[in-house]
């Protein structure tokens, strides 16, 4: 059979750099905050990582902190800021189309007493007018995703961080860029930003390993309380082979800097073959500024379920949004985007890594045509 991944944007393959220094963390497996030549050893294994993701980031090391996944990143610089900054307001700025990480947080603050206002981003984009409208007022935090999970929709932070600075409420500013990180050229995003979430398990990592940037003179709350490891931000042993593995993961992405062209190359020419194969029977939906890894579409008259277990049986993985979401029946994300019922009802994601070829595309594309053809003869 077949196999066939279009599902990059739920996780990764692990690459063999992450894998074997993975295998080699544990074989070192001392702690690292244990004094003898092993937890020296394991320490060392460590540092490198963070100078590895620091570099890949943009930071100082001093900077970065590891965590036990792109969620925990979001609830710890969410929950925590906003906790931090809540003497001087408890209001906090967001997207009505946030990962779960982040949606769940924000309800989690208004049950304690914050006012959220969620920007809206229909077609992708950010209204600027709500933007300083909400801006006008103290506001404790401003948390918006770099890149949209579901739709790939790709928002401007510099320009959230201008608006920030010109309107002067006072606002941190926290980037969820776990789908985004190391797949846009433009670095200098990141310097926009006082908080910045990383999971590695997006970029050829392991899962159970993530990131979170807190810019210097920023200080959290503690999310997790114990031995004081992560400089007392989040205690608990370190997990020494995901977090060498992140570290290898980002330094073979860095070293390969033609992977963004590429898989931009793979999105158009899926884009181009299903226009020529299916005609109207496909909706592409493309936001203004977008992602290259992630292309949202609806095989219209083909419930996504179908979909989805057709294309199964054919070897070939794709979803239908968010894998942190997908048992929800419609997706609060693509309401958002602006997609009809319908649209939703048959929506599908097709993501990409530098793994895939254009060979795969074909076969992804043919298959949704028989899809598309089965449902007509139903």
């Amino acid at each position: 059979m077949r196999d066939i991944y279009f599902d990059s944007a739920a996780t990764t393959k692990p690459c063999e750099a992450a894998i074997n220094a993975a295998l080699r963390a544990i074989e070192e497996y001392g702690n690292p905050s244990s004094s003898h030549y092993r937890g020296i050893a394991a320490k060392k294994i460590l540092d490198t990582a963070r100078e590895r993701v620091s570099d890949a980031l943009g930071c100082d090391t001093s900077e970065l902190f590891f965590t036990g996944s792109g969620t925990e990143s979001n609830n710890l610089a969410i929950i925590g800021a906003a906790g931090a900054k809540k003497r001087f307001s408890k209001t906090v700025i967001s997207t009505d189309s946030e990962h779960p990480s982040v949606e769940q947080s924000l309800r989690h603050l208004e049950e304690d007493g914050y006012k959220v206002i969620r920007l809206s981003t229909r077609s992708g984009e950010i209204n600027a007018d709500e933007l300083k409208s909400a801006l006008a007022e103290k506001v404790a935090l401003v948390s918006i995703m770099q890149a949209n999970n579901e739709t790939g929709a790709l928002y401007d932070i510099e320009a959230i961080r201008r608006a920030i600075t010109l309107s002067g409420c006072g606002a941190l500013l926290h980037c969820d860029a776990t789908q985004s990180f190391l797949k846009i050229k433009n670095r200098m995003q990141n310097r926009a930003c006082d908080l910045i979430s990383l999971s590695a398990h997006k970029i050829n990592g392991l899962k159970g390993c993530g990131a979170l940037f807190v810019k210097k003179g920023i200080n959290l709350p503690a999310f997790m309380l114990g031995g004081g490891q992560e400089r007392g931000l989040r205690s608990g042993t370190e997990n020494i082979p995901a977090i060498a593995a992140f570290g290898a993961a980002c330094a073979e992405w860095k070293a390969n800097g033609n992977r963004i062209g590429y898989i931009t190359e793979l999105r158009d020419y899926t884009e181009k073959m299903l226009v020529e194969e299916l005609g109207d029977r496909v909706a592409i939906h493309r936001p203004a500024e977008r992602i290259c890894g992630i292309l949202s579409i609806s095989l219209l008259g083909v419930k996504s379920e179908v979909a989805l277990n057709f294309l199964s049986g054919e070897g070939i993985c794709i979803s239908a949004g968010s894998a942190c979401s997908s048992h929800k029946k419609e997706s609060r994300v693509l309401g958002a985007f602006g997609l009809s019922g319908e649209e939703i009802e048959s929506s599908l994601r097709i993501s990409y890594s530098y793994l895939n070829n254009k060979e795969e595309v074909k076969l992804l594309v043919e298959s949704l045509k028989k899809a598309a053809a089965l449902t007509e003869r139903i």
